[in-house]
């Protein structure tokens, strides 16, 4: 979820359990970059690897007595609610770089997913556009070999990678290509 929210750091708390749900005590704590590129897919294993090293870590500083809990500020805590299949459909009422780190977050499940003409489309690789776009949410524009979508906030994603339900996965040229995409047709419908 620090990814699909856009956050750029994340990290991970060692704690005392106690009644609650992640509301012990803080032991300790390391915080970790999310780099753009990052997917839960990629994000994942460092993070379990920081998180093996601060266990032992902790072990170690709970035998010796020198480490002191500290009371969480539960005011700042956030729920990460349980991904569920319908996280991964894209709302295009959302702004590009949301539906862009929802993507990243996403990765592997759910996944990006919408449809065109009845048919999933899974969208495995997209960049929002850096400069503002007239584009309505949902509508297509080929721009070349470029499969450009509108998003809210007068945002737009380029689709770079899809794949049809029941085909294979291909560029957006390929795309554009074999469903004889046209500026004005939709996704999400």
């Amino acid at each position: 979820w620090a990814i699909a929210n856009g956050e750029s750091v994340t990290g991970v708390t060692t704690m005392r359990i106690d009644a609650g749900l992640d509301t012990g005590d803080i032991l300790l704590q390391r915080e970790m970059p999310i780099l753009r590129d990052d997917t839960a897919e990629t994000l994942a294993p460092r993070l379990a690897s920081v998180g093996a090293d601060l266990m032992v870590e902790t072990l170690r500083a709970l035998e010796s007595g020198e480490i002191h809990s500290t009371p969480q500020d539960h005011s700042r805590a956030t729920l990460a609610l349980i991904l569920k299949k319908e996280d991964g459909r894209m709302d295009f009422s959302r702004s590009a770089s949301d539906l862009f780190n929802r993507m990243r977050g996403f990765r592997p499940w759910p996944g990006a997913f919408t449809t065109f003409k009845t048919k999933t489309l899974q969208v495995h690789r997209s960049e929002p556009l850096q400069h503002p776009s007239e584009l309505t949410p949902g509508t297509i524009a080929v721009e070349a070999a470029r499969l450009l979508v509108g998003c809210g906030q007068g945002t737009a994603l380029d689709v770079i990678e899809v794949q049809i339900e029941g085909k294979r996965r291909m560029t957006a040229q390929e795309f554009i290509n074999g469903y004889r995409l046209q500026t004005g047709d939709r996704l999400g419908e």
